[in-house]
């Protein structure tokens, strides 16, 4: 009897320490689609997660692209609408309208510029927002004209799971 029990508690070992040499990192075991090249924003190394492309409410061949991406430990929301001479502010508002009515306003960080690109860093908090939220509207403010975006529930959930990505994500450092 004693001598099963050796055995079992010795297979039990091996088994468990097999499981041990199996795991994985839980960034490897979800294929995020986070890429990261040698290429440098501000001097600093970078990953960014598969772009969003979103069209213009109303509008047939306006759109812009949502973006998220990691530089150092800060995640990114980059905003580019692809129209001509877009003027935007420092600090022009980004208002995210969500599905249960609430209206959440994010400000551009990125200096004055006419390309129509907005950067805006991501809190704990706006970050928390976006995870347990759906965006419903998006409205960007701009100095001639204000747009406005409806993501689909897709595009939703792509922007969660891209957050949650890029949360685990470390950025490699330059070789």
């Amino acid at each position: 009897m004693n001598v099963l029990k050796i055995l079992l508690l010795v297979g039990l070992f091996f088994i468990s320490s097999s499981i041990k040499a199996q795991k994985v990192k839980q960034i490897d075991t979800l294929s995020c689609p986070i890429t990261q090249n040698d290429l440098l924003l501000s001097g600093k190394l970078f990953a960014s997660a598969t772009p969003i492309l979103l069209r213009v409410y109303n509008e047939d061949y306006e759109y812009a692209v949502f973006q998220l991406g990691k530089r150092r430990g800060s995640i990114y929301l980059y905003f580019k609408i692809f129209t001509d001479n877009v003027c935007v502010k420092q600090e022009q508002p980004l208002e995210l309208y969500f599905k249960n009515g609430e209206m959440y306003i994010l400000k551009n960080t990125f200096k004055v510029n006419c390309d129509g690109t907005a950067a805006l860093e991501l809190s704990r908090r706006d970050i928390k927002k976006l995870m347990s939220n759906s965006i419903n509207t998006i409205k960007f403010f701009t100095l001639k004209k204000d747009y406005e975006f409806s993501p689909t529930e897709a595009d939703n959930q792509n922007i969660r799971f891209y957050l949650h990505c890029l949360k685990l994500y470390k950025v490699r450092k330059k070789k």
